[in-house]
């Protein structure tokens, strides 16, 4: 039996993959399924978010500041919660079932989306520079354009649907500025993490296929 320490070397070397495989699977269940089996299908999204969260947070380096390191998870999930509750700071919008278990209408899987990305591209980030605001900003930036990647995929897979017909320009504004923020006051407790620029790479990846050839 590995012990944790082999663990995390296997998933270092071989994470990428697993975390490529899984989304490949995914963007060919998407866009060759239809009817009952693509809604079935669906419903594996938020299992597929929390592999991949589970193998960012065996890669990473040793953690000295847990609960700074983890905080992105409960900052994502509230400010979530109020977006949807109250229609601020992102516009009037509603989560499908899809996404998995819901508390107060909002998916308890988002806190690890903003967690997984936040780190993700803090950590790429940090690789290019040491000015904490800087980092923050084209983590912000990063976001953003990820974000922009995700809407399209997002609505026509009915994760979630927007009360108005296009996407609000609010939500665009309010992703940069929360992702400043929370990686601004977050920045002590980043780590190091291999899986990174990978996590970067396949999400935009898996999201810009869907988005040009999803029906």
């Amino acid at each position: 039996m590995m012990n944790r320490a082999e663990i995390q070397s296997w998933f270092r070397n071989y994470g990428s993959w697993v975390i490529a495989v899984f989304h490949l699977v995914g963007a060919l269940g998407f866009l060759l399924l239809d009817g009952p089996r693509s809604s079935d299908f669906a419903m594996l999204t938020p299992l597929n978010l929390l592999l991949l969260s589970v193998v960012y947070l065996i890669t990473s380096d040793e953690v000295k500041r847990p609960l700074l390191y983890a905080l992105p998870v409960l900052m994502g999930f509230l400010v979530e919660m109020i977006g949807t509750n109250t229609g601020f700071p992102f516009g009037e919008y509603t989560y499908s079932g899809i996404l998995g278990p819901r508390l107060l209408g909002t998916p308890l899987i988002l806190g690890a989306l903003w967690w997984i990305l936040l780190r993700s591209f803090t950590d790429v980030f940090s690789q290019m520079s040491s000015n904490k605001t800087l980092i923050s900003l084209a983590t912000g930036l990063g976001m953003l354009l990820m974000d922009i990647f995700i809407e399209p995929v997002a609505i026509g897979l009915e994760w979630w649907k927007w009360q108005s017909v296009d996407v609000p320009l609010e939500n665009y504004i309010s992703w940069f500025v929360l992702s400043f923020v929370f990686t601004r006051l977050t920045m002590n407790g980043q780590v190091k993490n291999p899986m990174s620029k990978w996590v970067l790479i396949v999400l935009g990846g898996f999201f810009i296929v869907l988005g040009i050839f999803l029906p």
